[in-house]
């Protein structure tokens, strides 16, 4: 084989390998960029770096606040003497945190917050132990002025769940 040809040939396989790469690239940095709360406008690969970075930061302390909330949620049912279930409601401003730990289906506790004009601004739901799950529910008022008669909610969920 000719030698020019040889090296035309590897400088070739060397431009496919670098555009196959780049392309790879922006399909990987398209895909990181999904993965962002929406953003107003487009951003360069940097701006991506570093946003994604601050994203991920921004998870992991809040799974590290999760965690350390489910914990002191653990501790205040212990400290009741592990008593199933546990119902805890605090009001925060015009929101309102409802944290318990039933047997009970989100579905039932969602109708009862919903009635008393609640609107579900955010559920988690966990598993402990046995057939028992922990509730953390957010909610605010449907309609402000209104708000939300937190001991009317604590009253039917405490029929609900006692």
């Amino acid at each position: 084989m000719d030698p020019a040809a040889a090296g035309s040939s590897s400088r070739i396989d060397r431009t496919s390998g670098e555009r196959e790469r780049r392309r790879r690239f922006r399909q990987l940095f398209s895909h990181l960029y999904s993965l962002l709360p929406p953003q107003a406008a487009q951003m360069s690969s940097q701006k991506v770096l570093e946003r994604a970075t601050m994203y991920v930061n921004q998870l992991r302390n809040r799974v590290q606040k999760l965690k350390q909330k489910h914990s002191r949620l653990v501790e205040e049912s212990k400290e009741m003497g592990g008593q199933f279930p546990f119902l805890s409601i605090i009001e925060l401003d015009s929101t309102l945190e409802v944290n318990l730990i039933t047997k009970f289906q989100l579905s039932h506790i969602l109708k009862i917050l919903m009635e008393e004009g609640a609107q579900v601004v955010k559920a988690a739901a966990n598993h402990t132990a046995g057939d028992t799950i922990m509730y953390s529910i957010h909610c605010q008022p449907i309609i402000s002025r209104i708000g939300i008669a937190t001991s009317r909610v604590h009253e039917r969920l405490e029929n609900l769940v006692f």
